[in-house]
């Protein structure tokens, strides 16, 4: 009699089979601690029945000789039938179901899961129609020929472990032999009804996603999520026999009161200090907000609800405040229901403000890179959660698991990026991007991490950043999330949008009235340039006769003008444009007639003189080496766009803000990567024209903490930089019937001709903005569409960024980074796979990205001219030194590549 030993799923550490008896009882044993207790599939059904039933079918096609060949091959062999295991197990799952009493679409929301569980999740209706009605194509070929071939064989050689493999899933309601019979009817070879039927109809069965149930692509989400984190951990530890209990599973969220003891240090550092009166009431209004906020999130936790808004000022805190709120959502919920579930989950828009928040978390809390409390998941991130030493339960420990110590760094390392990609952590930064286009049509690595959502609270910061066409599926996927993963939800920004309706219903308010922390907070006015009211339009609503989208704008020379007056005046100024060739022409203009001391070029100096350049070439050295060489009447320019480095970015922001503090007349020009979540303050702002919300948050630079007694905020709109046709704010934000306009229109409600104070425009023209915003009623509509018809390959063609061709350039400035490059370079030469890989990661801060388009020869030509990173790489690798490699990078204005596109000018 064959025994399970001789059928294994996976190989151990050295070699041993492990029994797919064994695997299977893991999986299972895992996706109970992965699925909710409360969920409900869409006939109302248990969903962890459901995905425990799912678990114990899904590696059912492994029973065959054929893939067993392939196992102990390692793959090389070439079986005389189908190795693969999924169609088979899929129809099992499906059979399975049923025999549980399982009806209507549930068991297709098995059959879905375990069909896909090593792939992405197909368009529902079309995938089930290929493989059971249609009548050519590889997809029928999997379940109406090979899986009936496959069964056959199964019977012929083990029948007996395929009796006990389908006993145990259909907890003895099925029999091995009935589900063969399915499989080897005639008319099984021609059509499978009996898996069409929930999601075809008519005559000839044609594909029908209207006809599945409401939450049925939710629960394909839970089920199919479940099973490959649990499919991918319980492989991990069986072949390295490392003890992944349920202990690695559970969140620790960081301790609120680690909140309430930074706010106790800072009180008593600023009562010690000799602080401005206006200062110190900025620092009573913060901690009033957080007390306020903290207090009516303790009554969010029993709203129904489950979405709320925090609305603040800029400058108030919000990061801190909206950090306090979400633990004390978890805090208190837990308190009740005591749950393995919950964590804290914080997206924000940008992948350049992630780190330094994730960094002031780690601070905040106490944590190391690696610690279970905290992890950063952006598509730079090295995602890592260690796992635990040991399992609270010595029973979750495996009998034969190993010492942790013998186990290889490599197994290590790959079980701590499964659990940082899972989610594992108490709390994750992470970007709008991993959140949303992960719920929305997952791969099947990023669906690891939708099973950490239950429970768990998640905090939007800056959702107006979210690209229009999106809201009405954030919206949708807002309500999954509180719905199906019982999250709760905080939107919070200062220029709070009409995005989340919370069932037809206001968001609860974690400020009940916003507008007295905004009239109290008046610290600028805002001034609009006459090149920016003839954007205004006039009585009656029609636009200024000068205020069409093709007007020239303001000059690059009078520009430069105005910015040469106000640092005259020794004020520090912030100056950001809407394109990079607009920001290089107006540092070329401010730099003819200010001859400034460069700083980019300072910083470049410091970098080629080091003897250990990245370790001693610090801000404060910078900062210093400038205060020294500066003359008396000398301004200082840094000039910063995404052609920069994002470690020479952080260095040189930085580097900014000490200037600014400390009185220097410093001019920062730069594009709107500073805009948001980057704490610089200036005593004044230029922002050419944009969005409302864009110029909200670039005033949030200005004066921030009361530095002078008023600020400035001036809106001007530039003309078209050389060789260009169109104005920089009609190139990014449109024409006609765009964003600008209704910023115009916002405007005008608040402009008489006089400066405008701060809350006029945060408070009363947002509102304008948002309304007029809402009455267009913005957003694909058909995306809520995909989701509701279960098409998740048209939901994984989405993405929230603008995913336009580039290439991907690693800068090098020091010698240690050359260095680097010659030690990558070597790895490749020698096959060493892993160091070259560790290596690659470690030049993603010296990288940029620069965007190629259809037709754009000369800069498709010029990068051809590039040396590569190693001759297989699609990374490019430029010497950043002055005269090396053509100068294609210059300190002052990074990589210059040509750019000869309109969308190529962008941030």
């Amino acid at each position: 009699m064959v025994e399970f030993t001789e059928r294994p799923s996976h190989l151990g550490p050295d070699g041993e089979p492990i029994p797919l008896e064994e695997h299977l009882d893991d999986v299972r044993e895992r996706v109970d601690w992965l699925v909710s207790d409360d969920a409900e599939t869409p006939e109302g059904n248990s969903l962890p029945e459901l995905a425990e039933t799912v678990a114990q079918a899904h590696d059912f096609g492994k029973l065959t000789a054929w893939f067993q060949e392939h196992l102990l091959s390692d793959g090389n062999a070439d079986p005389d039938g189908p190795k693969h295991h999924a169609p088979i197990s899929a129809l099992l799952a499906h059979y399975a179901l049923e025999a549980r009493g399982f009806d209507g679409a549930d068991p297709l929301v098995g059959f879905l899961a375990v069909a896909r569980h090593h792939g992405r999740l197909p368009d529902s209706a079309d995938y089930v129609q290929r493989a059971a009605i249609e009548q050519s194509g590889r997809i029928r070929t999997l379940y109406r020929t090979e899986a009936l071939e496959q069964a056959t064989h199964v019977d012929e050689t083990v029948p007996e472990l395929a009796r006990v493999l389908v006993e145990r899933a259909t907890d003895s309601a099925g029999d091995w032999e009935t589900f063969h019979e399915r499989l080897s009817r005639e008319e099984a070879s021609i059509e499978l009804p009996w898996v069409a039927e929930a999601a075809c109809s008519g005559r000839r069965l044609r594909p029908a996603p209207e006809k599945l149930p409401e939450g049925f692509y939710e629960s394909v989400l839970q089920v199919w999520s479940a099973l490959v984190f649990a499919d991918k951990a319980s492989a991990a530890s069986l072949t390295t026999r490392m003890a992944i209990g349920r202990d690695a599973y559970r969140s620790t969220p960081p301790r609120r009161q680690a909140i309430d003891e930074r706010v106790t240090t800072l009180q008593a550092e600023n009562a010690e200090s000799d602080l401005d009166p206006r200062t110190e009431q900025m620092n009573e209004r913060r901690e009033d907000a957080r007390r306020e906020v903290g207090a009516r999130a303790a009554e969010f936790v029993d709203d129904e609800r489950r979405v709320a808004t925090l609305t603040l000022p800029t400058g108030m805190g919000k990061t801190l405040t909206g950090l306090d709120a979400a633990l004390t959502v978890l805090e208190n919920r837990g308190r009740d229901e005591p749950s393995d579930e919950g964590r804290l989950v914080y997206a924000l828009p940008y992948t350049s403000i992630i780190d330094q928040v994730a960094a002031e978390s780690r601070e905040l809390f106490e944590t190391g890179e690696r610690n279970e409390r905290v992890t950063v998941d952006h598509h730079l991130a090295d995602t890592l959660v260690s796992p635990p030493d040991d399992a609270d339960d010595p029973e979750e420990v495996p009998d034969d698991a190993v010492d942790p110590e013998e186990v290889p760094d490599d197994a290590v390392e790959n079980v701590a990026s499964l659990l940082g990609e899972s989610w594992r952590s108490g709390l994750v930064v992470t970007t709008f991007v991993q959140l949303f286009e992960s719920l929305a049509g997952p791969t099947n690595s990023r669906s690891m991490k939708l099973p950490a959502l239950y429970g768990s609270v998640v905090v939007l910061d800056e959702p107006q950043a979210l690209p229009l066409e999106w809201w009405p599926l954030v919206d949708r996927l807002v309500d999954l999330l509180t719905e199906e993963y019982g999250a709760s939800v905080i939107a919070m920004t200062a220029t709070q949008p009409k995005l989340l309706t919370a069932g037809d219903r206001e968001p609860f308010s974690l400020v009940a009235d916003p507008d007295p922390y905004y009239a109290e907070l008046d610290r600028l006015d805002f001034v609009l340039h006459p090149s920016a009211t003839a954007m205004l339009p006039a009585e009656g609503g029609a636009r200024n006769a000068d205020a069409d989208s093709e007007s020239p704008g303001l000059s690059y020379d009078r520009a430069s003008e105005l910015v040469a007056d106000r640092v005259d005046d020794g004020n520090s100024v912030l100056t950001i444009c809407n394109t990079i060739d607009s920001a290089r022409e107006l540092a070329t203009a401010v730099t003819d007639r200010t001859a400034p001391l460069n700083v980019n070029e300072a910083y470049a100096d410091l970098l080629d003189s080091a003897d250990r350049p990245t370790a001693s070439v610090r801000p404060e050295r910078t900062y210093r080496d400038v205060v020294r060489r500066r003359r008396d009447d000398e301004p200082l320019l840094i000039h910063l766009t995404t052609r920069h480095r994002p470690c020479d970015r952080r260095h040189l922001i930085r580097v900014a803000t000490d200037l600014a503090e400390a009185g220097e007349p410093v001019l920062f020009l730069s594009t709107q990567l500073v805009e948001a979540g980057v704490d610089v303050s200036f005593d004044e702002v230029i922002r050419d024209f944009a969005p409302m919300d864009s110029l909200v948050q670039a005033a949030g630079r200005c004066n921030r903490s009361y530095d002078r007694s008023r600020g400035r905020v001036t809106v001007w709109r530039l003309e078209p930089p050389a060789g260009r046709e169109t104005p920089p704010s009609s190139a990014v934000y449109g024409r006609g019937e765009s964003l600008t306009k209704l910023t115009a229109q916002a405007l005008a409600t608040v402009y008489d001709g006089e400066p405008m104070p701060e809350p006029a425009v945060t408070r009363d023209a947002v509102e304008t903005y948002f309304e007029l915003l809402d009455r267009r009623d913005v957003g694909a509509d058909e995306y809520v569409d995909y989701l509701e018809h279960a098409q998740a390959e048209q939901l994984g063609r989405l993405s929230l960024i603008d995913e336009r061709p580039a290439a991907d350039v690693v800068v090098t400035r020091t010698a240690e980074e050359r260095e680097t490059i010659e030690a990558l370079r070597e790895a490749h030469r020698e096959h060493r796979w892993e160091d070259l890989d560790d290596l690659v990661e470690s030049t993603a801060d010296w990288q940029v990205s620069v965007p190629v388009y259809p037709g754009d020869d000369d800069t498709l030509e010029k990068l051809q001219a590039c040396e590569r990173l190693f001759p297989d790489a699609d990374r490019l690798v430029l010497d950043g030194r002055p005269g090396r490699d053509d100068g294609y990078f210059d300190a002052t204005d990074g990589v210059v590549i040509p750019d000869t596109s309109v969308e190529a000018r962008l941030l």
